[in-house]
């Protein structure tokens, strides 16, 4: 669109976007593109040309963007000049006549280099300043009456200049990740062509100018901000009918009428499909102020953070196109009504210090299924918490079910909570800094696959558990009690256990694991007084990191039939490979970093490691002429 291909005539009503969107499904229908990826709410983000096509497109590329696209590789400091390349051919000195400036993110580039090359390309269309270290950007940016696409993103500019407002064709403004930028020009109205305003991550920006509502051709703008004295108020936002994508309004503290809310009409955004609403502190009008601010129906992602009412308005419930909902940091002390929408997919609740339970307000009335698509509960700092009913009440006559399609659980910081409903199809369980009973409820979850335990004493609920017969992988990070549960045989109930991760057990001295026959693949991370470890027989793949006091392996004779990948790092007093009668023969990959004691002796006999196809000492040294196929373990 920036560089013109779509004219004002052939757009007819649509506007540029839509009939833009339209030549593109033309092009996927016809086979244009291949590999196909769509985001979240089924919308398109990346495609693969066919070579051949590609090809095609690339001769086509430089007939008609020859002498026409340029690229700043470098600044002389001397002259203050810019060195220039055109990646489809043609000579520089036509800088008049190019229509794209990209400048290269390894440049380093100044205002006032910027401020004298920019009337030397008063026909551009595309100007490409993303990631190019500037702080400021030269007010004569308005020479440039032709711009249609400027990119600011990443950059440090803290202040846009007034005569940015006079680039009358300008349809895209990308400000992404702007983390210094404070304030927009105060005119913002005069941009009536802007179609995308990207202020993503832009976190030091205090208000919106007043005005911002006449810019009634934005498609996309994720973010709104509100302030108590002065700037654009949320009514701004009623004219802006075609807004879609993301919105993040942050501040709502600052609205001091309801009407405000009611007037934004949010309901009649349509094409919005993920809303943000955020609290700066608590104030008595949330409530109304969230009630009037009910979205479309069609709805895929909510984030509400800050909010400080008791309850939740009646409309949540009725966003049946609801697919992922964040309730942050808010003080309520009822949930909303979440079980009857048909396909959510992702919850998340945290820092709800006020919530106690979880139960029937939260599943809904007399439905047939509760959470029928569920597949990802997240509960973070809940530290009132402590009770998860499992018993909801399904309508008359229904044989309802409970959390069908449930994956993945993660609680943390629920320190009160003791016990989980039957979840008959969590595969995978993350526990951290929560109350150790918990644990014990791995008996009704007979489908667990993947267990990580963070931070919590584990040794009452991990003996006699019989739920965790089925998991394969295990994960446990400074876990207080470990060095008991090994030494007391407790893991061995892990029967088909597979992958163990130990990171951070700092009591941790020894590691014997000859009791789970079926471990292949164990990593031991930052375990400080770790001095031994004794691997079972069938292990194909070690990773030791982080354990200066390690010295030795035991002894087994049958392990060089097995391992194959053995990672040491940064094991000071470590002084030999673990190995059995024969060496480590079938051993096809071997890297050793850190490790000086090691290293020396490696070097001393490295016939006995020469049959190892891949070898890395120290600094990096490769040895050996294959690469290995990590799949094949």
């Amino acid at each position: 669109m920036a560089e013109g291909f779509i004219n004002q005539s052939s757009t007819g009503t649509k506007g540029f976007k839509y009939t833009g969107d339209d030549c593109f499904n033309q092009l996927l229908c016809r086979s244009f593109f291949t590999d196909i990826t769509c985001d979240e709410y089924g919308e398109v983000v990346q495609v693969r040309m066919h070579g051949v096509i590609h090809q095609f497109a690339q001769e086509i590329a430089r007939i008609v963007f020859r002498r026409k696209v340029g690229v700043v590789v470098d600044v002389d400091m001397n002259s203050e000049g810019i060195s220039m390349v055109l990646p489809f051919g043609g000579q520089h000195d036509h800088a008049r006549n190019l229509q794209t400036l990209i400048i290269s993110p390894c440049v380093e580039l100044s205002g006032a280099v910027l401020s004298r090359s920019l009337v030397e390309f008063k026909r551009l269309r595309s100007l490409d300043l993303s990631c190019s270290g500037i702080r400021k950007l030269s007010s004569r940016i308005s020479v440039l009456r032709k711009l249609r696409y400027l990119n600011l993103s990443h950059t440090l500019v803290r202040k846009l200049p007034s005569s940015l407002t006079r680039l009358a064709y300008l349809q895209t403004l990308d400000l992404t990740s702007c983390y210094y930028l404070k304030v927009l020009p105060e005119k913002m109205s005069k941009l009536t062509q802007l179609r995308q305003l990207d202020l993503s991550q832009c976190n030091s920006l205090s208000y919106f100018p007043c005005g911002i509502g006449l810019l009634t051709s934005l498609k996309s703008m994720p973010l709104f901000v509100l302030d108590q004295s002065h700037g654009a108020g949320l009514r701004e936002l009623q004219k802006l009918s075609d807004l879609g994508g993301e919105l993040q309004i942050q501040n709502l503290e600052n609205v001091k009428e309801t009407s405000e809310a009611t007037d934004a009409e949010l309901k009649k955004k349509k094409r919005i499909h993920h809303l943000g609403l955020s609290w700066g502190h608590n104030v008595d009008e949330c409530y109304r102020v969230l009630e009037c601010l009910e979205p479309s129906p069609t709805l895929r992602v909510l984030d509400l953070m800050g909010y400080g009412a008791y309850g939740f308005p009646s409309w949540i419930p009725k966003i049946e196109g609801l697919v992922k909902i964040s309730i942050t940091d808010c003080r309520c002390v009822k949930l909303p009504t979440l079980g009857q929408l048909p396909f959510l997919k992702e919850i998340l609740l945290k820092g709800l210090a006020e919530v106690r339970s979880i139960g029937q307000e939260f599943y809904g009335h007399d439905s047939s299924d509760v959470f029928p698509s569920l597949e990802q509960l997240k509960l973070y700092d809940m530290p009132k918490l402590y009770r998860w009913s499992s018993r909801p009440t399904f309508a008359a006559g229904s044989s309802g079910v409970f959390l069908p399609r449930l994956k993945t659980l993660t609680i943390a910081g629920c320190h009160k909570l003791k016990r989980l409903p039957p979840l008959p199809s969590v595969t995978d369980l993350v526990v951290w800094k929560s109350n150790s009973k918990i644990l014990a409820s791995l008996t009704s979850i007979r489908s667990l696959l993947s267990l990580v335990v963070n931070d919590m004493e584990m040794r009452e609920s991990f003996v006699g558990s019989k739920g965790s017969s089925l998991v394969k992988k295990l994960i446990i990070v400074r876990g207080r009690d470990l060095y008991e549960i090994i030494s007391n045989n407790h893991l061995n109930q892990f029967a088909f256990l597979n992958h163990m991760v130990i990171q951070h057990c700092l009591k941790l001295k020894t590691v014997s694991l000859f009791g789970l026959g079926s471990l292949r693949k164990l990593n031991i991370v930052g375990c400080e007084n770790l001095s031994l470890v004794q691997l079972p027989t069938e292990t194909t793949e070690l990773v030791i990191e982080d354990c200066p006091k390690i010295e030795t392996f035991g002894e087994n004779a049958y392990l060089s039939n097995c391992l194959r990948k053995l990672i040491i790092r940064n094991c000071l007093l470590l002084g030999v490979l673990p190995s059995g009668k024969e060496g480590l023969r079938a051993l096809e990959y071997l890297l050793v970093s850190r490790c000086p004691r090691l290293e020396r002796r490696l070097e001393e006999e490295r016939e006995k490691i020469s049959h190892v196809p891949c070898i890395i000492i120290g600094d990096g040294a490769l040895f050996g002429t294959k690469t290995f196929d990590d799949s094949k373990i």
